[in-house]
């Protein structure tokens, strides 16, 4: 028998038991389904947050765990470009790079967890309207909504004390915590003596914890995403530009953050892989940033910031508007007009890369790369990149001028009493016929600069190795030693990277449309 030929009550006792997916085929199937379920907004809404977790619509469901702050797939991994969200409001399904950050990572707006009650939705269609009576014992709807929120606020103290390392990581707070575990529900430590806790092994005790935290992520993951919005429609409804966030844009030109992403330098960050359509080529590897704890990193994480063209109405990466500054953790903060410049330097919050202040005015005024070649031509468009990619590459090539520089400055130090005297004098009369080294942060090398210290270097492993020759084993700085040898790799792959910013700057000033058409033929909402 097939559904038609039922009665129209059995149908509809049938229809609200589907899937939103079967809701909206069935919907479809014929003028008399049709108008039986007449689909509103929201039936298409749970279709599409049903299609957001289909492998072959959504991608992959990223897992977030809480307690340590690691998210599966990673940040950097390509699986991210196939995963997709669903906007309720435009019924579409999008990349990350048109959400903001809360809208997929808060528990409430993740893709629910596999196999959770929230992955399994049923529709919330029903055959008439009708609404819950309302208790008209009000001292006993009051006394219901107050065991509630009590309720409530224990079950939000054990997650909370289950996923922060402050409260639930170390010993002694799992001891002193150990009333408020028991008391939150934590299961595994009913019915347990702090005895017991104290004498249990650490991996056990953080087995509980993750396992408490699971079971209300699995509750509680994904039961908000029926108001998820893309930035597009938060602008649209006005929910973007707020008076307390300096960084939100305007109303006209809002700025929304995005993820975080590894590049190697500013300029990468802010003229990615512009070097291709280049003879000059980027070396094959990257060089240390010399961070605190971290000399070896090459990379640094960078955020990316979405803002949309009040010309084209496109959202685009902060860069397609040339506007950047020139540190790390640098943020567009917008500023009053009678602000005080002088108490930031250029590049850093609220002050651009040219020196600008970032005023209301400033950013309704900005448009992408695009519109302002259409509208100034793109000889003008040349010249606005040309003077932001030169100063970036400067304010690069200072940074390795002064990497270069360290080994010596290291060196100075550790000669004070070693190696003896007749080496000394001889390193320090080296040291007095390269004046580049005296020279401040600020200070751009020339090409007779780097071949100096490149003199001076081998000078030095010359007097380095007569003086471990006449010296015996013991009397030798094996700090000093293993200095002398990694000098060589360092040094040489920052003279690389030095000559091809070098090269580059010099090429682009006799071809500048290079760097137009870069600008031009890229997507200005990729990230890299």
């Amino acid at each position: 028998m097939s559904l038609v030929s039922l009665p129209t009550e059995l149908q509809c006792q049938v229809i609200r038991l589907l899937d939103p997916i079967s809701l909206i085929s069935i919907s479809q199937a014929n003028t008399h389904f049709r108008h039986l379920i007449k689909p509103k907004k929201r039936h298409f809404a749970e279709r599409l947050l049903v299609l957001e977790l289909n492998p072959d619509h959504g991608g992959p469901t990223p897992i977030f765990y809480s307690r340590t702050g690691h998210l599966k797939p990673d940040w950097h991994d390509e699986a991210w470009d196939a995963i997709k969200w669903a906007c309720t409001d435009c019924l579409r399904l999008l990349p990350h790079k048109y959400f903001d950050n809360h809208s997929i990572l808060r528990l409430g707006y993740r893709k629910p967890i596999p196999g959770s009650f929230a992955s399994r939705m049923i529709t919330t269609w029903e055959p008439t309207w009708h609404t819950r009576p309302r208790d008209k014992n009000r001292e006993r709807a009051k006394r219901n909504a107050q065991d509630a929120q009590r309720e409530e606020k224990k079950r939000r103290q054990g997650y909370f004390l289950a996923v922060t390392g402050g409260l639930g990581y170390l010993r002694n707070n799992f001891v002193n915590n150990f009333e408020a575990f028991r008391e939150c529900g934590i299961d595994g430590f009913q019915g347990m003596s702090v005895d017991q806790l104290r004498d249990m092994d650490q991996g056990e005790r953080l087995k509980f914890m993750d396992q408490h935290a699971l079971a209300i992520e699995r509750e509680d993951c994904g039961k908000k995403r029926w108001l998820r919005k893309c930035n597009e429609c938060r602008f649209q409804r006005g929910a973007i530009w707020q008076a307390c966030d300096p960084t939100c844009g305007t109303r006209q030109v809002p700025i929304v953050p995005s993820q975080r992403v590894e590049f190697a330098s500013v300029v990468e960050r802010y003229f990615p892989r512009f070097w291709e359509s280049l003879d000059h080529k980027k070396p094959l590897y990257n060089i240390p940033r010399g961070l605190i704890y971290k000399e070896d990193a090459c990379e640094q994480l960078w955020s990316m910031w979405m803002v949309r063209c009040p010309t084209c109405e496109h959202w685009q990466e902060l860069r397609a508007f040339r506007i950047g500054g020139l540190y790390q953790h640098w943020y567009p903060e917008r500023r009053a007009m009678d602000w005080n410049s002088d108490r930031r330097g250029r590049g850093e919050d609220g002050r651009t890369w040219d020196d600008k202040t970032i005023t209301e005015q400033m950013l309704n005024e900005a448009c992408c790369n695009s519109c302002f070649a259409e509208s100034n031509g793109r000889q003008e468009l040349g010249q606005a990149l040309c003077e932001w990619l030169f100063d970036l590459i400067k304010w690069e090539m200072r940074h390795i001028g002064y990497r270069l520089t360290w080994d010596f400055n290291f060196l100075k130090w550790k000669t004070r009493d070693n190696p003896s005297k007749k080496y000394s004098v001889e390193w320090k009369r080296l040291l007095r016929q390269t004046p580049c080294l005296d020279q401040n942060y600020r200070y751009i090398f020339t090409h007779s600069d780097i071949a100096l210290l490149r003199h001076c270097r081998e000078q030095w492993k010359l007097i380095w190795e007569d003086y471990k020759r006449n010296v015996g084993d013991g009397q030798i700085d094996e700090d000093l030693d293993t200095r002398t040898k990694a000098w060589t790799a360092n040094f040489e792959s920052l003279e690389a990277h030095w000559s091809w910013l070098n090269g580059c700057m010099m090429e682009i000033e006799e071809k500048p449309e290079a760097l137009v058409e870069w600008a031009l033929s890229r997507d200005g909402a990729l990230f890299t």
